[in-house]
């Protein structure tokens, strides 16, 4: 702590451990402690044109499209966002130009230490009920980041985003025609239209877009595929939340009609499977799946009360083949007993579930 100028940490820190060691010896040093953001917010983004994507979901995969795209138009851009890119292999790029392209979280308000001159919004619905206590909360967060824009700035809007008090002096509606994305999903398709109108405000032309966006691979824990054993295909996803969910099990049917889907799901905090149980039982009770796992919720920086979690969401799950397994190596034990070849297994939810996508492809590939 002696030999540092700043600390730096992430916001999660104070929720987990609230008198952390080494955040309260700097304060008591008087040694300036931030969050990432703040630092961000308050360093890094100084003197630089900055170009931020937010939205309760779809923001990571539009940043990452409008960061490929301004690099292969020559812009040269920074960009942070909080998922690896699969081009980049990392979830940042240092370039050496003025733009910089940062991912704009909601959560805890941490957005509002950003001040852009280009602001697009995925889309926008409840979400974090551990910090926002509904919708009307979460739109007046996303109205004070827009009011905190730099003068002379573009707000670009989703097809379905409601910011009914932000003003402007010009409207315009952005479509692409007979784009083809490697990425899957119709949700996708929006993501890249708002990246498209983003990038169209730097002059970048139809064509040199559509040309990056369908050279897009996608980002980490997107539809990932994690690999194919015994011609079982396996794919992680970081949906956690009932609308993306629905989402990403329509894309996976769309693109796999004939095969039978299993999901395995680990929900993430409890005060989120609280605040959306019956939006959840839906979502996974969807007749796009053919039989769905559920793992103890991921806590995270919650404790469990006791009245809502995993064995209750699968008992609500109607008309499906919904089972609660107590583990990773249960659930991946399961399955690589009861998969056969071209059966697709996919893997949702923002803890460490990725794991057990891993144990799976092991178990698989020992199997006779």
């Amino acid at each position: 702590i002696n030999d540092i100028d700043v600390l730096v940490f992430s916001p999660a820190i104070l929720s987990l451990d609230p008198e952390n060691k080494e955040i309260s010896q700097s304060r008591d040093k008087l040694i300036p402690t931030m969050t990432w953001q703040q630092f961000i917010g308050r360093h890094l983004l100084k003197d630089k044109f900055v170009i931020a994507l937010a939205g309760t979901h779809g923001k990571s995969t539009t940043a990452a499209m409008v960061g490929q795209i301004l690099e292969y138009s020559g812009f040269d851009p920074t960009v942070v966002l909080g998922a690896k890119v699969i081009a980049w292999g990392k979830n940042h790029r240092v370039g050496k130009s003025v733009y910089f392209v940062i991912e704009a979280d909601e959560y805890n308000n941490n957005f509002l230490n950003y001040h852009p001159s280009v602001v697009g919004v995925t889309s926008l619905e409840y979400d974090h009920p551990e910090f926002f206590k509904n919708l009307d909360q979460v739109k007046n967060s996303f109205e004070q980041f827009v009011a905190g824009m730099k003068e002379n700035s573009t707000l670009i809007l989703g097809p379905r985003v409601d910011l009914a008090n932000t003003k402007g002096s010009t409207k315009k509606t952005t479509r692409l025609k007979n784009l083809r994305l490697k990425v899957i999903g119709r949700f996708n398709q929006t993501n890249a239209v708002v990246a498209a109108a983003v990038c169209r405000e730097f002059g970048i032309g139809e064509e040199a877009i559509k040309s990056s966006l369908q050279k897009f691979e996608g980002i980490e824990r997107r539809f990932e595929f994690k690999g194919e054993e015994k011609g079982v295909l396996v794919f992680d996803d970081y949906a956690h939340h009932p609308t993306a969910i629905k989402a990403i099990l329509e894309a996976a049917r769309e693109k796999f009609k004939e095969n039978r889907i299993w999901v395995v799901f680990q929900p993430h905090l409890f005060s989120r499977v609280r605040a959306f149980f019956e939006d959840f039982a839906a979502a996974l009770g969807s007749t796009d799946v053919d039989e769905v796992i559920l793992l103890p919720v991921f806590a995270a920086r919650e404790k469990d009360s006791g009245d809502v979690g995993s064995k209750q969401l699968a008992t609500a799950i109607k008309g499906k083949k919904a089972k609660y397994l107590e583990d990773f190596e249960s659930a991946a034990t399961y399955l690589a007993n009861r998969t056969v070849s071209r059966d697709v297994v996919l893997f949702l939810g923002a803890g460490d579930i990725n794991k057990a996508s891993q144990l799976l492809l092991k178990k698989l590939s020992n199997k006779a």
